[in-house]
């Protein structure tokens, strides 16, 4: 047994080009293997990220978080319901405020106009409602919109737990600091090949590895670990790996159709339990066969 050679580890490149797309967002790819990957009876599997190289393309702003629901109201309580849509982008903050005055102004029925502003010491912006024909207030619906569940509200630093009344000649202004990622420090990168030697505090158990994102938007996100987290996998033949890349709120992450890729390597342990099974096989076996020769051994003295 302990003269087996081991096997050699196996690095496997996946280029994004040449995965299968699911669901049409090149964030969720299925790679099928040209040979399988075997394990030996005596042999595990540890599987692991070596390198990535993912560029930073993706929207930061994008159908998941690009909505603003709005009412304005006259004074004779005569109300305007719409709801406004920011382009999928990467935008400074003062692009993005601009962008969503002149569209609060393009889609208002009343003629209302706004002022919006950055506080740069504080990192928050405000809200004025300038004028309109008859105007009373405006409210932004970050609590009771038809889009709440993919409203801009966290990239402005408004909270979701109320909707926020600007009346005429006030000012709103952020609840918390702008943020620009809407919480993206990181990209989990998820497999369907994840090791039994993980724990997670909300039951996942396809995290292959967290990539933090560490770079402008445009530029490369390159990760190569000196000492990478190996998973243990419970399966011993590897024929196709499935990727999905998340954000940390479990968003698959659209690429936009640029290029990544992902170094990933396979190493061989020794299965102990197997070792131990044929130890113990090979020892009973001895163990019989001894038995076995004193049992012939007596009859032959005895006849």
């Amino acid at each position: 047994m302990d003269n087996k050679i081991q096997q050699q580890p196996i690095e496997i490149v996946l280029d994004s080009v040449l995965g299968s797309t699911q669901n049409n967002i090149d964030g969720h790819k299925i790679f099928k293997l040209n040979n399988s990957i075997l394990a030996r009876k005596d042999e595990k599997i540890l599987f692991y990220l070596k390198k990535a190289f993912i560029p930073f393309s993706f929207y930061c702003i994008s159908e998941k978080n690009n909505k603003l629901d709005v009412i304005e109201t006259q004074t004779d309580n005569t109300t305007n319901t719409y709801s406004i849509t920011v382009e999928n982008s990467n935008p400074d903050i003062y692009s993005l405020i601009l962008e969503i005055k002149n569209l609060l102004e393009d889609t208002s029925t009343f003629n209302f106009k706004y002022d919006i502003t950055y506080n740069t010491s504080n990192n928050k912006i405000s809200i004025k409602l300038l004028s309109g024909n008859s105007a009373q207030k405006s409210t932004l619906l970050f609590n009771s919109g038809n889009n709440t569940n993919t409203s801009i509200n966290n990239i402005l630093g408004f909270l979701k737990t109320s909707d926020k009344e600007i009346l005429l000649n006030n000012t709103i202004t952020s609840d918390t600091q702008i943020d620009l990622a809407d919480g993206l420090d990181s990209i989990h990168i998820k497999c369907n090949l994840t090791g039994t030697n993980i724990r997670s505090v909300d039951n996942e158990s396809n995290e292959l590895l967290i990539v933090p994102v560490d770079k402008s938007p445009y530029s490369i996100i390159y990760f190569d670990d000196i000492r990478p987290f190996k998973h243990l996998l419970n399966v011993n033949v590897i024929n196709q790996i499935e990727i999905m890349l998340q954000d940390s709120k479990k968003n698959i992450i659209n690429m936009n159709h640029i290029p990544y890729t992902l170094i990933l390597e396979c190493q061989f342990i020794k299965n102990t339990r197997e070792v131990d099974i044929e130890v113990a096989e090979t020892f009973s076996y001895k163990n019989n066969l001894e038995k076995l020769n004193n049992l012939q051994n007596i009859i032959s003295n005895k006849f």
